[in-house]
């Protein structure tokens, strides 16, 4: 999967802002696509409607790093010529769902077609900043045309020429002024995200946790689009729990859904303290959970696991809920650290421990060892077992320490690292979580040679 957000050098995550590629078929589209992401990701042939997937990618404009989605272009209601047509048109619709800036593309050459014209009422109607690009306007002829393209009610029509680059600067600096402002976020103590596949419950937590809690404030725009968040009173402590909105637009197309989906997972994630993982209970963990687990894993963001629909579970033996707990860690064997339950969050039974369990992983993610302690501590264990190379190289930890918290990175100055197998390293950061707890949170353990 891709990331829809990007960390600078500095190491602060910044959020991306969207940016898709409308207009009608065989305008030009993947060709400025291609043109603004240095590569030939989308295939360009003369064929009208020749890009039929929504495509996906970072880039960067003057220091605003943005997500670009290309599409196979949009015929209005009535003119499709077929079921596939059709299905690429809906796709493209929810690119513009999904994004921030819309950037409509028409053929400066030929002129305002009917077609444009269809687009232009429909983007009007999104109340989103458009950007006008008249494509193919190599020839001064063609720019003098353009005058015509202001009947389209979009502002200013920008002239380009995607394929040889004419323009585009220009262009860009117009899209990058559309990017909203991030909002200013009320301080909270922790940010709390629901994960988890599509109908696993999601939306029926958030409804039991926003209505058994004091809630503050209710439907906040976050920093990103059509992420909403809701902040609520829990034990005198501001939880703000953060929604990953369905998608508004039913669609057909199963592929652009699980997509757009997982650009609202990846945005929740990116400004959560903690995730909660609902895997559902009836049917066990499928792909899609291990692929979420994963990301989770791999941002160092804390962990709850909750098998929501236990209600469902019929016939449930003493060790039925350890059986499903096994079945997980067999899945997903890089999550085991996550503390776990079993709930309904539609009947509401045992709803009332995630915000404990969640404050719990919030409150180990902040935990900082003292150095001297955490020396003594790792030289002890290296007594027991030392890090002997297979090569007959000795590892040697000369000092250790906790280089961050959230997440818990602890840094080791070694005589040389090639002596740390895998193993070795396992078995120093099981040690760490046992001596230190850290529930719910990966712990990072990196090297240095000194």
């Amino acid at each position: 999967m891709y990331s829809p957000f990007q960390h600078h050098p500095s190491g602060v995550a910044v959020s991306l802002r969207t940016v898709a590629i409308i207009g009608r078929p065989n305008v030009g589209k993947s060709t400025l696509f291609n043109r603004i992401i240095g590569d030939k990701r989308s295939v360009v042939h003369e064929t009208a409607g020749v890009t039929r997937d929504r495509i996906a990618e970072i880039t960067d404009w003057a220091g605003h790093p943005f997500q670009l989605l290309d599409t196979g272009g949009i015929i209005p209601f009535g003119e499709a010529d077929s079921e596939f047509d059709s299905l690429v048109t809906e796709v493209s619709r929810l690119a513009i769902d999904e994004a921030d800036v819309i950037l409509f593309m028409v053929d400066a050459k030929v002129g305002p077609m009917a077609w444009d014209e269809s687009i232009a009422r429909e983007l009007r109607k999104t109340g989103k900043p458009v950007v006008l690009a008249c494509n193919k306007a190599e020839k001064e002829a063609d720019q003098m045309a353009m005058a015509e393209f202001y009947s389209l009610g979009l502002g200013d029509p920008h002239a380009i020429s995607a394929l040889h680059g004419y323009g585009v600067g220009d262009l860009l600096d117009e899209v990058v002024k559309g990017f909203p402002q991030a909002e200013t976020e009320h301080p909270c103590d922790c940010r709390v995200a629901i994960l988890g596949r599509p109908n696993v419950g999601k939306s029926s937590l958030l409804n039991v946790l926003t209505g058994r809690q004091e809630a503050l404030v209710s439907d906040i725009p976050g920093t990103t689009r059509d992420s909403v968040h809701t902040d609520i009173k829990w034990h005198g402590k501001t939880m703000r729990l953060i929604d990953t909105a369905g998608l508004r637009r039913k669609s057909r197309v199963k592929e652009a859904v699980e997509a757009f989906s997982n650009m609202r997972t990846f945005r929740a994630l990116e400004n959560c303290d903690v995730a909660v993982l609902m895997i559902d209970a009836e049917r066990g963990v499928a792909t899609q959970d291990s692929k979420i687990a994963g990301l989770i894993h791999d941002a160092g963001k804390g962990c709850v696991v909750v098998f929501n629909k236990w209600d469902l579970i019929k016939e449930k033996e003493n060790n039925t809920h350890l059986q499903h707990w096994e079945d997980f860690c067999e899945e997903i064997p890089f999550l085991t650290y996550a503390p776990w339950f079993t709930m309904s969050a539609e009947s509401k039974q045992r709803t009332g421990r995630i915000l404990e369990k969640v404050w719990e992983v919030a409150e180990a993610r902040r935990q900082r060892l003292g150095t001297s302690q955490l020396n003594d501590f790792i030289q002890k264990i290296m007594a027991f077992q030392n890090p002997r190379h297979h090569q007959g190289g000795l590892g040697k930890v000369y000092y250790a320490t906790q280089i961050e918290s959230a997440p818990p990175t602890i840094l080791l100055s070694v005589n040389e690292p090639r002596f740390f197998a895998r193993n070795y390293l396992r078995y120093l950061n099981n040690q760490i979580r046992k001596e230190y707890g850290f529930t719910g949170n990966r712990i990072f353990v990196k090297m240095k040679k000194h």
